[in-house]
């Protein structure tokens, strides 16, 4: 992956779409946001729930719960975490959100058995529709059979700050009038390009090579920004970003 964990990219700026606007949809800010304004507290978590759905299914999963099983305990964790006293609790001094949201699972797990969860989950929130989800195959994409549940978790985790991050540079290009091009150009944000392959994207683009190099570079960098701010609303102190940085992407490298 081409993401580096170098201080050499610049800062996020309002003028590059990064900054608050960005913070505020996310993790600790969610939280801490919805805290101060309760009619905002079950979209912000929904909306979390949505984002984060996979780390939390691929965990039960690798705990041995069938593709069914692993759906209904992960919509009756999310019931659980909207419905309960889950904005009371959190503190971000004491970590790292998916820190505190596999903790929150392991908890919910030990407090309800499947036969209670699956009565009692009927009449509660479905935050997920399944139906338009392919959770097995995006399941397929973190498993590994030497993974224990909680690398799983990690895995997914760190697949879905990367998967966020690309979604919102997606949604920047289109909202600038360059969806087809960009469309053209993403693949290059996961792999290196092969002989003779920005030469022919040019073609289709109508560009010098050299200026497909140089775009590429800056979406690069920009995705990297992204990634950055989807880490900086997980963790309590700006000093961490970087190390976290590292470490999801020790994670995604195998």
């Amino acid at each position: 992956m081409p993401l580096s964990a170098s201080r050499s990219d610049p800062a996020p700026s309002p003028a590059n779409g990064g900054g608050e606007a960005v913070f505020g949809s996310t993790q600790w800010s969610i939280v801490l946001e919805s805290r101060r304004d309760s009619a905002s507290r079950r979209e912000a978590l929904e909306r979390l729930c949505r984002t984060y759905w996979l780390p939390i299914y691929g965990y039960l999963r690798r705990r041995g719960y069938a593709s069914h099983d692993a759906e209904d305990l992960t919509q009756g964790f999310f019931a659980y975490v909207i419905e309960g006293d889950f904005l009371d609790r959190p503190d971000p001094e004491k970590g790292r959100f998916r820190g505190y949201l596999i903790g929150a699972l392991k908890h919910f797990l030990a407090r309800h058995h499947e036969r209670e969860n699956t009565q009692k989950r009927g009449g509660r929130a479905h935050v997920l529709d399944w139906t338009a989800l392919d959770a097995e195959r995006e399941f397929a994409v973190i498993d590994q059979p030497s993974l224990d549940p909680g690398a799983t978790y990690e895995r997914g985790w760190a697949l879905a700050v990367f998967a966020q991050a690309l979604r919102r540079l997606d949604a920047e290009q289109a909202a600038a009038g360059h969806a087809a091009e960009f469309a053209l150009l993403r693949p290059f944000l996961s792999s290196s390009p092969s002989q003779n392959e920005y030469a022919a994207v040019a073609e289709k683009l109508g560009l010098a090579r050299a200026t497909v190099a140089v775009r590429i570079f800056r979406l690069n960098r920009r995705y990297a920004e992204l990634v950055r701010l989807e880490i900086a609303a997980s963790v309590r102190d700006p000093a961490e970003i970087e190390h976290e940085m590292r470490h999801l992407l020790a994670i995604l490298r195998g």
